[in-house]
C-alpha cells in the first residue's frame, strides 16, 4: 500500500507524518518553535527555527523506517504570515506572523485606496484589508524597513518558502491567496497600485493538488518524490476533517479557532470569508484569534500546566463567570485589532476553577458567534460539526462546544487533521483518488460524538448573549 507524507507547518509547531492509503497514521514527529513578541502586538518567528524543526522531525522519520516507500509529499502551514526574501529564498527579516497586528494603521489607509469593485473582493469578500494582508506588510516593511525592501526578491508564505527549500521552486495556491486572487485567476492589478512592483514578488499559483515538483534531496527527504502544492493549515484540516459536502462544517481547535461550512455556491456574510469553489467543495469559514492560545495564557495567568487548569476546570459549574477571549484583537467575524480579554461576573465564590472554566466557554462562544454568521452565509442551519486539531484531545473541551453551540461535536479518530489533509492533497496530486468525497470516505474516521447537554442550555444561551452584549459594551474603550 502507498505511503504518503504530510508536512504541517503550524503557528507553535512542525509535525510530520506518514500515512498508509486508508488514512490510517505510520508514524508521526512534532518540533516547537518559537514565537517572539519584541514589542507590544508583535509577533515574529525565525523561517530558521521551522526549517530546523522540519529536519529534526524528518529525521526522527527516518530513524523509525517510516520514510521507506513514500509515494509523495504534502504540505500545509499557517497563513497570513509572510516572511521576505532574496532570490536565493533567504530571509531578510524575520517572518511577521497572524497574530501581529503592527500594520493596522498602514491597513486602513491601503483599505481607504482601494476602488469599490477591488474592494469587495479583498480577502474572500471581507471588503477591508486587515493587519494580516500581505500588501499591509508589504506597506509596513517599504515605511519602516527600507534597507530590507530595497533587497526583497520574494514575497513568501511558509508554505511556499518550504516548497522553494524542497523542491527549488516557490508555489502559491488560491485557497491559502484569498484575497491575493483576481477573477482571471491570477494576481490583480490593484496590488501593484497600492504596492509597486508587488506582484512580481509572488509566486506562480498553482491547484493545491498538483505537483510542484521533486525533492532534491533537501532536508533530508531522498531525492525524486512529488510533492504537492499543499494550501493553508485550516483548508488541509477541513480535508482531513471529512468536510465534503454541502452541510458538512467543522471547528478546527488549534492555536485559533477556525470554524467552516461547506455550503453551495451563492452569498457570503458579514465578516466572513468565502473561498473560491475547488474541486466540487464551496466553504466559508472564519478563523478567530485565539483557541488553544488562551488556555496557554491562562496557564500563565493561573499557573499550572493546561492538564491541571482543564482538571479544575470539570468541577466548576457552566457559565458562573464570562470570558471574552479577545487577547490580541479578533478576527472572524468582527475584524476588530484593538479588543482584548476580560473575566466579567466574577464574585467572592470565584475561583481557580471557575476563571479556567469560562476560558473555555469563551473560546466556544467565540466559535458560536462565528457559527451564527456561517450559517447566515450559507442560507442553511448546520446539524452538527466534525471537531479536530489539540483542542480536541480534551474530552471537556469538547463536551464544553457542544454544550455552547448546541450542536453534536464529532471528534475525528486523526486529531491532526491538517496533516491528514495534506497527505490527502499528496495523494490526488498522484493520481491516488479521484474526488475529495472518496479520499474523505476512505481515510477520515470519527472516534467519538459529544452530545450536547439540554441541562446547560438554558444558562449556557443566557451567557452566550451576555458575551455578544459586553462585547458590543467594551469595544469602544479601547480603540
Amino acid at each position: 500500500m502507498s505511503r504518503l507524507l504530510g508536512i504541517d507547518l503550524g503557528t507553535t509547531s512542525v509535525k510530520a507524518a506518514v500515512f498508509t492509503g486508508d488514512g490510517h497514521r505510520v508514524a508521526a514527529a512534532t518540533r516547537r518553535h518559537p514565537t517572539h513578541r519584541p514589542r507590544p502586538g508583535w509577533a515574529e518567528q525565525d523561517p530558521a527555527d521551522w526549517w530546523r524543526g522540519l529536519t529534526g522531525a524528518l529525521a526522527e522519520l527516518e530513524a523509525s523506517g517510516a520514510l521507506g516507500g513514500l509515494t509523495a509529499v504534502g504540505l500545509c502551514a499557517q497563513v497570513n504570515t509572510h516572511l521576505v526574501a532574496d532570490a536565493a529564498g533567504t530571509p531578510l527579516h524575520p517572518a511577521i506572523t497572524w497574530q501581529d497586528g503592527r500594520c493596522a494603521e498602514a491597513a486602513a489607509a491601503l483599505t481607504d485606496r482601494l476602488a469599490p469593485a477591488d474592494r469587495a473582493r479583498v480577502r474572500g469578500g471581507l471588503g477591508t484589508i486587515d493587519a494580516s494582508h500581505p500588501v499591509a506588510r508589504a506597506a509596513w516593511l517599504q515605511a519602516h524597513r527600507p534597507d530590507v525592501w530595497r533587497r526583497t526578491e520574494q514575497l513568501l508564505a511558509p508554505k511556499d518558502w518550504f516548497l522553494a527549500r524542497l523542491t527549488g521552486r516557490a508555489v502559491a495556491d488560491p485557497l491559502s491567496s484569498i484575497g491575493l486572487v483576481g477573477p482571471d485567476g491570477d494576481h490583480p492589478d490593484w496590488l501593484d497600485l497600492l504596492v509597486p512592483g508587488l506582484r512580481g514578488l509572488l509566486p506562480a499559483l498553482a491547484d493545491p493538488a498538483s505537483v510542484a515538483g521533486e525533492t532534491t534531496g533537501s532536508g533530508g527527504l531522498p531525492p525524486g518524490l512529488p510533492v504537492a502544492v499543499g494550501t493553508m493549515d485550516a483548508w488541509s484540516a477541513l480535508l482531513g476533517g471529512g468536510i465534503a459536502a454541502p452541510g458538512d462544517a467543522i471547528d478546527v481547535a488549534g492555536t485559533s479557532e477556525v470554524v467552516a461550512v461547506a455550503a453551495t455556491p451563492g452569498a457570503g456574510a458579514p465578516g466572513i470569508v468565502t473561498f473560491p469553489t475547488w474541486r466540487g467543495l464551496h466553504v466559508h469559514a472564519g478563523p478567530t484569534q485565539a483557541g488553544g492560545d488562551a488556555l496557554n495564557w491562562a496557564c500563565s495567568a493561573l499557573g499550572g500546566t493546561a492538564e491541571e487548569l482543564l482538571a479544575a476546570a470539570a468541577t466548576a459549574q457552566p457559565g458562573a463567570v464570562l470570558f471574552l477571549p479577545q487577547l490580541a484583537g479578533e478576527r472572524a467575524p468582527l475584524w476588530d485589532p484593538h479588543l482584548r480579554a476580560h473575566w466579567l461576573g466574577a464574585g467572592f465564590g470565584t475561583g481557580r476553577a471557575e476563571l479556567a472554566r469560562a476560558v473555555l466557554e469563551g473560546v466556544a462562544h467565540a466559535a458560536r458567534h462565528v457559527l451564527d454568521a456561517l450559517e447566515a452565509a450559507a442560507g442553511r442551519p448546520v446539524p452538527a460539526l466534525a471537531v479536530c486539531g489539540g483542542g480536541a484531545n480534551s474530552d471537556l473541551w469538547c463536551q464544553v462546544k457542544a454544550d455552547v453551540l448546541g450542536r453534536p461535536m464529532r471528534r475525528t479518530a486523526e486529531r491532526e487533521a491538517g496533516l491528514l489533509g495534506a497527505a490527502m492533497l499528496a495523494g490526488m496530486a498522484v493520481g491516488a483518488g479521484d474526488s475529495v468525497p472518496e479520499l474523505a470516505a476512505r481515510m477520515v474516521r470519527v472516534d467519538r460524538e459529544f452530545e450536547p447537554d439540554p441541562r446547560a442550555r438554558e444558562r449556557l444561551d443566557d451567557a452566550h448573549g451576555r458575551y455578544l452584549d459586553a462585547q458590543r459594551a467594551l469595544a469602544s474603550i479601547f480603540r
